[in-house]
């Protein structure tokens, strides 16, 4: 018989979702493939201009992806580090949890940004060019120091999409001085609210400054990042205050994922941003936190797990491969549409190919050096602190894979 509270006693905290949650590590893989088709979206449109109707919508719309990541990786994270970051866990700690985040992109994105570097110098000693190349100066420092998605850039250069891994970077750091902040939210109605607040960062902020592809990618993104990261953090302290509104969300699942698409596409139709559908897609993250119904069965398939696991790479090659892949794989040299189709098969299949390259030979050995590098020493008595930092990085980065490999992209 379950035990029944003593009278007066405070009552308990729900329990919140905990532990690997497959859905979330294999929906990244997902989101992924919506990145790399917005990005391929121009190329195979010129290719085989038939295809133009389908790929200049997910070009011009499919944005919103970055902005679930955004989401998920709040969520995430603070599912890892509530406890650690309640308050501020002193300098070691909060530089341990800096270095697990490095580890798991920032190898791969060095090791893609000094092939591009190298692509782009040898590409002009030839004479050709291949496009977005950037200056060897100040444009490669950003991509170098983390920097180029804080706004303030005039384009995007060298690896164009690690403006998003950037402006995750931004909120890393302020992680300290945000969870506390969110954990002050006691009930439901507050997390509902503050979530809404969340949202309305980015779309109060754009609504009158612009929703141009500039503004929210290289211009002003940083407002987008934390917008999506913190609502991403009070989705989870909401789990944590309240079983129903959760478990509800959990059981509407599909629909909601349903709804969250028909929004897009309702915004996208009216013309209107498709960031507009922000606060409904948000609430899928929480929803398959659940672990119910066909949807969350889906993506915790092995396919969708192997998927997610690949995400952080695929992401991080499939801009540079595409630009450098276009001196070859343009109309001129593909001409017709069935060799367009084998052109478009190629930039994708070529993504997917250097994606597992870089997984394997750098991604996963450079992750474990890192997280290596500050194990403490053998029989070295631990400190609780180190102890519940260790603790919260293995549950966040198993929260977001399955094999344990850290952050929520």
């Amino acid at each position: 018989m379950p035990e029944q509270p003593r009278p007066g006693a405070a009552p308990r905290a729900p329990k919140a979702p905990t532990g690997l949650i497959p859905s979330l590590v294999g929906i990244r893989g997902y989101l992924s493939l919506v990145v790399v088709a917005v990005h391929v979206a121009p190329f195979a449109a010129a290719l085989v201009p038939a295809t133009a109707a389908f790929f200049l919508p997910v070009w011009h719309h499919g944005y919103v992806a970055l902005d679930l990541f955004f989401v998920l990786s709040g969520f995430v994270i603070s599912s890892g580090y509530a406890r650690t970051f309640a308050r501020w866990p002193g300098r070691a700690t909060f530089g341990k949890f800096l270095w697990a985040r490095l580890s798991r992109f920032y190898p791969v994105h060095l090791a893609v940004l000094a092939a591009m570097v190298f692509a782009v110098l040898a590409s002009r000693a030839i004479g050709r060019e291949i496009p977005h190349g950037g200056n060897l100066t100040w444009d490669l420092l950003r991509q170098i120091t983390l920097t180029s998605g804080w706004g303030g850039a005039q384009a995007l250069t060298w690896n164009g999409p690690v403006w998003s891994l950037s402006a995750e970077w931004a909120c890393y750091l302020v992680l300290p001085l945000l969870l506390p902040l969110v954990q002050r939210l006691r009930t439901p109605v507050a997390c509902l609210v503050g979530y809404l607040v969340a949202c309305s960062i980015p779309l109060v902020l754009y609504s009158i400054i612009g929703f141009d592809d500039g503004t929210i990618t290289y211009g002003m993104p940083l407002p987008r990042a934390f917008g999506g990261f913190l609502a991403g953090a009070v989705l989870y302290q909401l789990t944590t205050v309240s079983e129903r509104i959760p478990a509800w969300l959990g059981r509407v699942t599909g629909p909601l994922v349903a709804v969250a698409f028909l929004a897009i596409v309702v915004t996208s139709n009216l013309e209107g941003p498709p960031m507009f559908a922000l606060p409904i897609i948000g609430l899928v993250v929480p929803a398959l936190a659940q672990r119910r119904g066909a949807v969350d069965r889906f993506l915790s398939t092995k396919v969708s797990l192997v998927g997610g696991e690949y995400s952080v790479a695929l992401f991080l090659v499939h801009v540079p491969w595409i630009l450098a892949a276009s001196l070859l794989i343009n109309p001129r040299t593909f001409p017709g549409p069935v060799w367009g189709v084998v052109g478009i098969v190629l930039l994708v299949l070529g993504a997917f190919v250097l994606a597992w390259l870089a997984y394997v030979l750098i991604e996963r050995p450079a992750q474990k050096w890192m997280r290596q590098l500050v194990k403490r020493a053998p029989g070295a008595p631990a400190k609780p602190v180190e102890e519940r930092v260790e603790a919260a990085v293995e549950h966040a980065d198993s929260s977001s894979s399955g094999r344990g490999s850290g952050d929520a992209r």
